[in-house]
């Protein structure tokens, strides 16, 4: 995953691997990703270690990005 995003909307801030407890009592692993978009906003998506991959966590990255950007200009 390389450090800035999709034309430098986002910065990746922190990776970090974690081990939950499904409803069922199995636990589960996950990759918690956080970021900062470009205009300042912090934000952090969840992936399951089975679907983290660098294509995929950019993909779900940028769309949260541009939506939290998208939100942040209604404001003006």
């Amino acid at each position: 995953m390389s450090a800035e995003g999709k034309a430098g909307l986002y910065k990746v801030t922190g990776v970090i691997e974690r081990m939950d407890m499904d409803e069922k009592g199995r636990f589960k692993r996950s990759v918690e990703v956080s970021a900062i978009t470009t205009s300042g906003i912090e934000f952090t998506v969840m992936v399951s270690k089975a679907e983290f991959n660098k294509k995929g966590v950019d993909e779900l990255l940028t769309k949260e990005a541009q939506e939290l950007e998208a939100v942040r200009r209604l404001q003006k």
